[in-house]
């Protein structure tokens, strides 16, 4: 049935017929050559289907499995003797990218899951890796985001700040693949091919190009264990001034007025508004240092314990439930 429907014809095209029938008479074959093919078409089909459907399976070998199959489609038709694309070179295959990147960007969250999980030997359950995402500002358009693990030496920083949650988390997996695990970082980054590098074309955007706002996210992830609560639009206040000339420029400053009232930090002239108010960011960073740097470390170290607590409860549960599964064999 899945067969007779893979080969439903369009309308430029008959429709699959079987061999047996008599409307369609197939060209001649030395042998059992049809058969043959019908066999290995049939095998290879059903070898597609349950690849697809067993989503453990990488997409590199599911794109391999359909080249296979549309090669072995082809030779088919063309010994029964219908039309087939003038344009398709059989054994050419299916141009696909590597496994681990999906148009033209590296999926750099689940290959750390993938090595992290071939280095411990098991199979990575649930939270395991904690990704805790911040808003760069109050409008929520641009995100940073670290991520952390029992499985990891000490928490990572993605660079800059990203235009969606899920392409901050991304560039937290990035940094802490390039720390720990190099060699495959080395390999997946080099698989990315010079297309998906160069500049997109005009009137598009580049997706997971850091936001050039990387010392905003920064100040706001430090009055964020400043106030010991997520930030507010009110916590971090930006005031612009434009200078006018021949070509405008802009200072900012920025104030924490949660955090201390009277405060105020300038930054210098810069030429564009947003650069403005990431120097400003700069300034308050540089003159807080002294405060920021141990609630940095007390972070980190709260999190390493957070992440051993979860990793001895999940070894706990394990051997909890493999117990249980041999208790079970032993009863039956």
């Amino acid at each position: 049935a899945i067969l007779a429907e893979h080969f439903q014809g369009s309308p430029a095209q008959p429709a699959f017929v079987s061999p047996t029938s008599s409307t369609m008479a197939p060209k001649a074959a030395k042998g059992n050559g049809l058969e043959a093919v019908e066999a290995r078409f049939a095998q290879t089909a059903n070898n597609f289907y349950e690849k697809c459907m067993d989503l453990n399976t990488a997409q590199s070998t599911i794109a391999s499995a359909a080249s296979n199959l549309l090669n072995l489609r082809h030779q088919l038709l063309g010994m029964y003797g219908v039309a087939v694309d003038a344009k398709w070179i059989p054994g050419a295959g299916v141009v696909t990218a590597p496994a681990g990147v999906a148009n033209g960007e590296v999926l750099w969250k689940s290959k750390l899951n993938e090595v992290a999980a071939k280095k411990a030997g098991r199979p990575l359950t649930k939270g395991e890796f904690v990704y805790t995402v911040t808003a760069v500002d109050e409008t929520n358009k641009t995100f940073t985001c670290t991520v952390s693990g029992a499985l990891l030496k000490k928490e990572y920083r993605g660079a800059g700040a990203q235009i969606s949650q899920k392409l901050a988390e991304n560039m937290a997996a990035k940094a802490a693949m390039q720390a720990e695990y190099k060699e495959s970082y080395a390999e997946l980054n080099a698989s990315v091919t010079v297309a998906a590098a160069a500049p997109a074309a005009q009137g598009q955007k580049r997706k997971g190009e850091p936001h050039p706002v990387g010392s905003k996210s920064e100040l706001s992830h430090a009055v964020q264990m400043l106030l010991g609560r997520p930030v507010t639009k009110e916590d971090v206040v930006y005031t612009s001034t434009t200078i006018e000339g021949d070509t405008p420029s802009y200072q900012s400053v920025v104030s924490l007025p949660t955090y201390d009232a009277g405060s105020q930090y300038q930054g210098a002239v810069t030429a564009m508004k947003k650069d403005a108010e990431a120097n400003a960011a700069k300034s308050a960073l540089a003159a807080l240092k002294a405060v920021i740097a141990p609630l940095e470390e007390e972070h980190k170290a709260k999190k390493a314990k957070k992440n051993k607590e979860q990793l001895e409860k999940l070894v706990e549960a394990t051997k909890a439930k493999k117990e249980a599964k041999k208790a079970a064999e032993l009863a039956a």
